[in-house]
């Protein structure tokens, strides 16, 4: 069956045309450092000398290899899902200038993303990579280097760039499994082709309820509808009023949780109040705090947050979510471990820190609750919270639980997941003990999360590759296969027709389905034919009728 060799990409690429002028190194070290202090890598990567291009000096290729690698870094730290290197063109030594480069290069288009977006990494990246040149990654070159890269760079681009905490990590692993994706607008993309396709926003998907959605949203609603459904829920009530939380407290019973009705993240959260005069300073808290100035009032019950993660009618994993800690070495006081780690964090770019800080009330609050003091040397091994609770404002230590959750909890998280509608949830179960049965301890289920952090920490970065297995076929591609004549592709699509694929065939001026029937659009480009094709849910194959100077 004739093809043409050539196969056809759906990949668009954005060219750079850039005369860059090499300057001189203050130091060839202070430069190859900065790869471990930028990177957290050994040494620059080389796009450049796979590609077999004519020669350039080591000094030239150092530059060139930090500008592009740094290009492709900071689309990814300001959320443009790019993961290869800027494709080098040809590259060349300008003849009337020894120091000036002649780069041609193509990075990755991402649809729908503002042309002006691409600009912010590369003049970034051109700018540091000359600063670099001349500057050792010294502690407060250091600090110089990541605060211009949060505000030249990521700040810019998270506000061009639609896109949530979630995507990156998600499309990152994506790209390493093969799996196409497109971005159809709003930080929505579509990962794979055709009948195989499926959308993503974060880390929700077309099959989640939108009402349900909206409901879990509302923490309020999650519980009533969590006890409607005979399901194990918080105990709470919702007050404008001082008085009335008074009333809900004393009604419900101490000690009581406080809480802004319509914030996430743990802001305004206090825990452990067994009387009115620590209730009436965490409402005024939580109220300052409240957009709707509604608090709930919530009966506390013992135990931990638990994240049971579901996804395809499945747990994919679980974590036991604890504050943020240090942990003992018998040798180091608390207070020495937790200076220690602060500045530990503080040398670490930003992107890539914990959100631990110095001892404060709070932290001490926390560790002497528990008999220890700022001089105490905990046991080596021994985990001392910074914090009463884990949250996302302040930051946490995940310990995965995944195969010791009872299958009672596992059984109410999926009731839960089906409950709201949603295909991918994160329910948070309170539990003394995860591996009991939640009516044996007390448990409840205090969250239903739409659209939860995924990819966020260690763990849960290690299983979305489990989710790809269960979320798409394959690699989500469809057969796509180009053909000289229209005998050949009629041939193709017969042969897919017996094997019950549902076989398009197309031109730039005419597509036809299955069944023989033209399908009219507006379009007369083939490649913009064939995109309209892979967004089809109808669509098994794609024979494609064209010259080879159509493919290009």
């Amino acid at each position: 069956m004739a093809k043409h060799s050539k196969a056809f990409d759906l990949k668009e690429f954005l060219c750079i045309n850039i005369d860059l002028v090499v300057p001189d190194f203050a130091a060839k070290g202070y430069f190859d450092d900065w790869a471990l202090a930028l990177l957290e890598q050994k040494n620059w990567s080389d796009p450049i000398g796979v590609l077999g291009l004519e020669a350039i000096s080591d000094h030239e290729r150092l530059f060139v290899q930090a500008f592009l690698q740094s290009t492709r870094f900071f689309c990814e730290l300001g959320r443009l899902p790019i993961f290869d290197f800027p494709k080098v063109v040809s590259l060349s030594m300008d003849p009337q200038n020894h120091k000036k480069c002649l780069l041609k290069a193509e990075l990755f288009l991402i649809q729908f993303v503002p042309k002006s977006a691409y600009q912010i990494p590369i003049n970034a990246s051109l700018d540091l990579c000359r600063w670099m040149s001349q500057n050792s990654p010294t502690s407060d070159n250091r600090k110089f280097l990541h605060n211009t890269i949060t505000e030249n760079v990521i700040k810019p681009l998270h506000r061009l760039v639609p896109a949530g905490k979630s995507t990156i990590s998600v499309l990152r692993v994506a790209h390493g499994l093969g799996i196409p994706f497109a971005h159809l607008g709003l930080g929505v993309y579509q990962l794979g082709w055709g009948s195989k396709a499926r959308r993503l926003d974060r880390s929700t998907c077309e099959l989640d309820s939108a009402i349900g959605s909206k409901l879990a949203q509302n923490k309020v609603s999650t519980a009533n509808i969590l006890r409607a459904a005979g399901l194990p829920a918080p105990v709470h009530g919702l007050v404008t009023t001082e008085n009335d939380a008074i009333s809900i407290a004393k009604k419900i019973g101490f000690p009581v949780v406080i809480k802004p009705a319509d914030l996430d993240r743990g802001e305004g959260v206090t825990v452990d109040i067994s009387d009115e005069a620590g209730l009436k300073t965490a409402f005024a808290h939580a109220q300052k705090l409240s957009k709707s100035k509604q608090v709930i009032v919530e009966h506390q019950v013992s135990g931990v947050c638990h994240r049971l993660f579901i996804a395809n009618d499945k747990l994919l994993y679980a974590v036991k979510r604890h504050p943020m800690s240090v942990i003992g070495d018998a040798k180091r006081t608390i207070e020495a471990l937790v200076d220690g780690e602060v500045i530990k964090q503080a040398n670490k770019p930003p992107w890539s820190r914990s959100e631990i800080k110095p001892i404060d009330d709070l932290a001490l609050k926390a560790f002497e609750s528990l008999g220890f003091s700022a001089g105490s040397v905990p046991d080596k091994g021994v985990m001392v919270p910074l914090r009463r609770i884990e949250s996302t404002e302040w930051g946490g230590v995940d310990q995965e639980v995944t195969t010791v959750v009872h299958p009672e909890n596992l059984h109410i998280s999926l009731q839960a997941a089906k409950l709201f509608g949603l295909h991918i949830a994160g329910i948070d179960i309170i539990s003394p003990d995860i591996t009991k049965p939640w009516y044996a301890n007390g448990a409840i289920i205090n969250e239903v999360n739409f659209a939860p952090l995924f990819g966020g920490a260690e763990i849960s970065r290690s299983h979305i590759p489990a989710f790809f297995a269960e979320f798409i076929d394959g690699d989500g591609k469809i057969p796509i296969e180009v053909f000289d004549t229209g005998e050949t592709a009629l041939a193709f699509q017969k042969e897919q027709s017996a094997q019950g694929n549902r076989c398009y065939m197309t031109t730039a001026h005419r597509t036809i389905n299955e069944l023989g029937k033209e399908i009219v659009m507006p379009l007369k480009d083939l490649r913009q034919r064939i995109r309209a094709l892979i967004m089809r849910s109808d669509v098994d194959s794609i024979a494609i009728i064209c010259s080879s100077r159509d493919l290009i």
